[in-house]
C-alpha cells in the first residue's frame, strides 16, 4: 500500500521560498555617480571611422534603484555584503531614480590606430575657436544607437532590498532583517542571517569595473552599427577620464 505523502506536501507549503533563486530589487537613497558617454560626429556616419568625437557627462542620482530578473544566488549575495565593484554588472538593471543632476561634460577626439581606438583630450588648437585644427565637437551630432551609461555602487549601500519582486515584495535590510513600511527594522523578523551564509557556495559572482562596463559597451556599438569594424577594440589608453 503506498502512502499519500500528506504531511510532506504541507511542509512544502508552508516552507519559506528561496530567494535566492528569486528576481529582487536593489534600492539606494544616498548619492550615486553616474558616467555616460555617447559618440558625436559632423559628417555621415557609415563606418566607425566617420566618428569624430566622444561626449562624456558626469553628475549625480538620488533613489536609485536596480532589478535582478535572473538570480542564481551569488546575485543576491553580493548585493547583501555589498559586494560590488566600480558600478553595476551586467545582471543588474536600472529601474528608476528620483532625481538626477548631470552637471560636468568633457568632449575627447576619437583617435583609430591601425585596430586600436583611443580617446585623445583636445588640444588647445582643437579647442580654439580660431584654430583651422579647431574641433567644434558641440555642433556635431550624437551618432550611435545607444549610449554608455553607469552607476557608480562601489562606494555606497543599499538602503533595503526586495525579496522576491514582483510577488511577496519582503523588504529587508543589508543584515536579512525584514522592514516595516517605515524601514525599520523588525528584530523578530530575520529572514536571511547574511553573516551564517557560507561565502564560498556565492563566491561565483560576476562583478564589474568600469573599464569593463566600457569595452563591452563598445563592442556591443560596433556589433550593432559597424558590424564591418568588428575587429576594432577600445585601447587601455582610453580608460580614465574621471
Amino acid at each position: 500500500m503506498t502512502k499519500v505523502p500528506t504531511k510532506k506536501a504541507a511542509k512544502k507549503t508552508s516552507e519559506s521560498p528561496d530567494y535566492f533563486k528569486l528576481p529582487f530589487e536593489v534600492h539606494y537613497s544616498e548619492r550615486l555617480t553616474i558616467t555616460e558617454y555617447e559618440f558625436k560626429s559632423d559628417i555621415p556616419v557609415k563606418r566607425f571611422k566617420d566618428v569624430k568625437a566622444v561626449h562624456m557627462k558626469q553628475g549625480r542620482s538620488w533613489g536609485a534603484s536596480f532589478v535582478c530578473e535572473k538570480n542564481n544566488g551569488p546575485e543576491l549575495y553580493c548585493c547583501l555584503v555589498n559586494g560590488h565593484d566600480e558600478v553595476e554588472p551586467p545582471w543588474l538593471s536600472f529601474c528608476d531614480e528620483d532625481d538626477m543632476d548631470i552637471n560636468y561634460g568633457c568632449n575627447y577626439e576619437v583617435v583609430i590606430s591601425g585596430d586600436e581606438v583611443r580617446f585623445v583630450e583636445l588640444t588647445e588648437e582643437q579647442e580654439d575657436e580660431e584654430s583651422d585644427e579647431y574641433l567644434d565637437v558641440e555642433s556635431m551630432d550624437y551618432c550611435c544607437s545607444h549610449a554608455f551609461s553607469a552607476y557608480h555602487l562601489n562606494d555606497a549601500k543599499p538602503d533595503f532590498i526586495i525579496l522576491d519582486a514582483g510577488n511577496s515584495n519582503l523588504k529587508i535590510d543589508l543584515d536579512g532583517y525584514a522592514l516595516d513600511e517605515e524601514n525599520n527594522r523588525v528584530k523578530s523578523k530575520r529572514i536571511i542571517n547574511v553573516p551564517k551564509l557560507d561565502w564560498e557556495e556565492y563566491a561565483d559572482c560576476e562583478t564589474y569595473e568600469l573599464d569593463d562596463a566600457k569595452f563591452d559597451w563598445f563592442k556591443e556599438i560596433l556589433k550593432s552599427d559597424f558590424p564591418k569594424d568588428s575587429n576594432l577594440f577600445l585601447s587601455y589608453k582610453s580608460q580614465r577620464f574621471d
